[in-house]
């Protein structure tokens, strides 16, 4: 065989090959899923998360889960609407909190939540983390340093606080709340679904009406 066939032999090899290549590139790519694309299958386990932060039971007909943001003015407001939304509908609703740290504090407020709940008081440390949202979480001067103080009102342990929120175990639930929400398109707090369809609008009136068309939709 002559040295021009076997170069010819060596270019249609190498062009197979690139074929090959591009087109295994092109099928990953267009088998792949949009960024934020979320299966049927994997709505429900997103949602929910591994949450413990439920009220409620969770054999209700309704399922609300609202992701937050500490620091989020919007959810400072939002936050005695839901409580009293939720009081109107006694073990009817099964409750499910998860974080969405966007601001700069976020973290670290929801950080000092857990670790609260390590000592049984998750819900009166929310309640007033919220109160004294417009302290600690200013936008012209923050002081997230503030948040433990308000805590130990609470009769909560300072060092172990301290201690607890630096366990990686804590900032991994942060974390993995944080990307179930990106995944579920969640881009503002609040942000509530009510048997996984997300709400359209807040307030009192929104949020009520849609518990109670669920409640009547659900056998």
């Amino acid at each position: 065989m002559n040295k021009s066939k076997i170069y010819t032999l060596v270019g249609v090899a190498a062009l197979v090959v690139t074929v090959f290549v591009v087109a295994t590139q092109l099928y990953k790519e267009s088998s792949a899923p949009e960024p934020g694309a979320v299966s049927q299958e994997d709505t429900l386990q997103r949602l929910l998360g591994d949450s413990e932060r439920t009220q409620g039971p969770k054999a209700a007909r309704v399922t609300l889960v609202e992701f937050v943001d500490p620091e989020c003015e919007s959810c400072r407001l939002m936050h005695p609407i839901t409580k009293k939304v939720l009081a109107e509908f006694p073990g009817q609703v099964h409750f499910v909190l998860r974080y969405m740290p966007f601001h700069a504090n976020s973290a670290y407020a929801a950080s000092a939540l857990e670790a609260a709940a390590r000592q049984g008081q998750y819900w009166e440390s929310l309640d007033i983390l919220f109160e004294k949202q417009p302290e600690w979480g200013s936008h012209e001067n923050p002081r997230p340093q503030l948040i433990l103080g308000y805590l130990e009102e609470l009769g909560l342990d300072r060092s172990r606080l301290e201690a607890d929120m630096k366990d990686p175990l804590i900032a991994a639930r942060i974390e993995r709340d944080k990307l179930d929400g990106l995944a579920l398109g969640v881009n503002g707090t609040p942000s509530f679904f009510i048997n996984g369809k997300m709400l359209q609008g807040l307030g009192e009136i929104p949020l009520r009406n849609a518990i109670q068309q669920e409640l009547e939709n659900t056998p």
